[in-house]
């Protein structure tokens, strides 16, 4: 049969002569369902326990994520496959807010997480309304106006305002300006000890059960991340704090008024927040699992193009009663398998990359970006060509288009057209843009650090009628019941898999440089 491995081999080349370099189209025919499958049912089943960071699930993930890259025979970025990370874990035991008279449960009406290595904590503190908590020269906006805030325990509206004005905060397409991590982040900066953040659902995109699920297990941080005065992140329900501002005669739908005017100014509420609680705290070590496609061009070998998906989630909960894992099968196990099957084909055409390709599977997403943020600091941003994250990958029939979260914001979005253009696809926007998925997941770390990025995921058009994407994301969507089917067709999972690796070809082949565009939504860190 050597004669027709050589055919196909001067097939290849002439193609590549006539079309001025490498193509991967012939390569794409090499991926399998049963593959995808394979990784997507390992890494969701029970015996990996939610794969939280930290746990023996977690490291059973990293260690099946390097047997993969092994058996495909893809080398370690670092000397090792594993980049170790030492992080800080707190959980929440016991949880009672006190104001105004008036007392709260932990789960009911109040989360949060007290961040001190302290088993039984207290805090106290004037209760300060800061509005949407943001400061941003891009968008001419100061809540803080530089207000003596330290000390002081902040209520915070999360999402901007201006969501009915484009012309502000990008109106209902959330910018990272609205997102509670980034509200949590300022308030540190201003001295803050402590924060509640408001919710709704309308405002936070998602139900109280979303987080109450998400703040209930161990909390992880980075250690750097600590080392600021704000000892207690939370979460109050919009019910709970009108009853509290009853009792004073304040208004909470005119302090809402209010926040939505650029003079807005901090406002003391004259009445003092009682934080109490136990904690249990530990440190822990997780690693982040990368490998590594060398390029063949002595110049460009040198720049990368990433892949990422998170392996992590979120564990499990032992108060709950009956199924207590957090399987997370699409979110984010659909993902990592997509990442792989990804990987294979590049090893596969790596004699034709002229770019090197890193392959980041990434750790405790679920807790704040913070393997690939740790990962994306680790690196000279000069380095990075792009980033491009698989997340929550649909698992359903085809699409008839495709997204690309983050796009917009650089010039990636007019390459996506051309290649999707080509395939026959509609390029679409997420219809649920104003939770601010982009801002939500890995490829942000990257962002943040100047480097283009991008979710690329099959769409919302399903052949069904169904969108499937919306309906997980306001159904299983961080609960038990995201678990594995058996009957899920993949056909999306191919969709999206074949389109990354479009787009990393149009990238190797072509060379464009990729540029931002537009303003800035969010902060770049230095």
């Amino acid at each position: 049969m050597k004669w027709k491995a050589i055919v196909f081999s001067m097939i290849l080349f002439f193609s590549q002569v006539l079309q001025g370099g490498s193509n991967i189209d012939p390569y794409l025919s090499h991926l399998s369902k049963r593959e995808i499958r394979g990784v997507l049912q390992f890494l969701s089943d029970d015996l990996l326990e939610g794969r939280a960071p930290g746990t023996r699930g977690g490291a059973l993930a990293e260690k099946y994520i390097r047997s993969l890259y092994q058996v495909m025979d893809i080398e370690p970025f670092f000397k090792t496959y594993f980049q170790p990370m030492v992080l800080k874990a707190f959980t929440t035991e016991e949880l009672q807010v006190e104001a105004g008279g008036l007392k709260f449960a932990y789960r009911k009406a109040v989360m949060g997480n007290y961040v001190r290595e302290r088993r039984d904590f207290f805090l106290e503190g004037d209760a300060v309304f800061a509005g949407y908590g943001i400061r941003s020269k891009a968008w001419n906006w100061d809540d803080y106006k530089g207000e003596d805030l330290k000390g002081k325990i902040l209520i915070i509206r999360v999402n901007e305002p201006g969501r009915k004005n484009p012309a502000l905060f990008n109106g209902r397409a959330l910018t990272y300006y609205g997102r509670w991590t980034y509200k949590l982040e300022e308030a540190a900066r201003a001295g803050a000890r402590g924060v509640l953040l408001i919710h709704t659902d309308e405002t936070a995109g998602y139900g109280w059960e979303v987080v109450r699920n998400s703040w209930s297990g161990e909390q992880l941080y980075l250690p750097e991340d600590l080392k600021n005065p704000l000892e207690f992140r939370g979460w109050i329900k919009e019910k709970a704090l009108k009853a509290i501002l009853n009792r004073k005669g304040i208004s909470l739908e005119r302090l809402y008024a209010r926040s939505e005017s650029r003079n807005f100014r901090p406002i003391p509420l004259g009445l003092k927040i009682k934080i109490k609680g136990k904690n249990s705290f530990r440190t822990l070590k997780a690693n982040n699992v990368v490998g590594f496609i060398p390029g063949r061009s002595p110049k460009l070998r040198k720049k990368f193009i990433v892949l990422s998906a998170h392996i992590d989630h979120l564990g499990k909960d032992p108060s709950l009663k009956g199924d207590n894992i957090f399987n997370g099968a699409i979110d984010n196990a659909s993902a990592v398998a997509s990442m792989m099957a990804a990987a294979r084909v590049l090893k596969e055409y790596q004699a034709h990359l002229d770019y090197s390709v890193v392959l980041l599977a990434c750790q405790a997403e679920e807790a704040g970006l913070l393997g690939s943020r740790y990962f994306a600091r680790s690196l000279d941003p000069s380095s990075v060509v792009v980033n491009i994250n698989f997340e929550s990958t649909p698992v359903w029939e085809r699409t008839s288009d495709f997204m690309a979260v983050g796009a917009r914001y650089s010039t990636l979005e007019d390459i996506l057209k051309k290649i999707l253009k080509k395939e026959g696809l509609n390029y679409s926007y997420f219809s649920m843009s104003e939770q601010g998925f982009f801002y939500r997941s890995d490829q942000f770390s990257f962002a943040r650090r100047g480097i283009p990025a991008v979710w690329i995921s099959a769409g919302e058009r399903y052949a069904s009628g169904r969108n499937r994407l919306m309906e997980f994301f306001r159904g299983n969507y961080h609960t038990p019941a995201d678990e594995y089917d058996p009957n899920w067709p993949l056909e999306s999972t191919l969709q999206t898999v074949k389109i990354a690796l479009l787009l990393v070809d149009y990238i190797n082949r072509v060379h464009p440089r990729i540029t931002w565009k537009g303003k800035m939504t969010f902060p770049v860190e230095k």
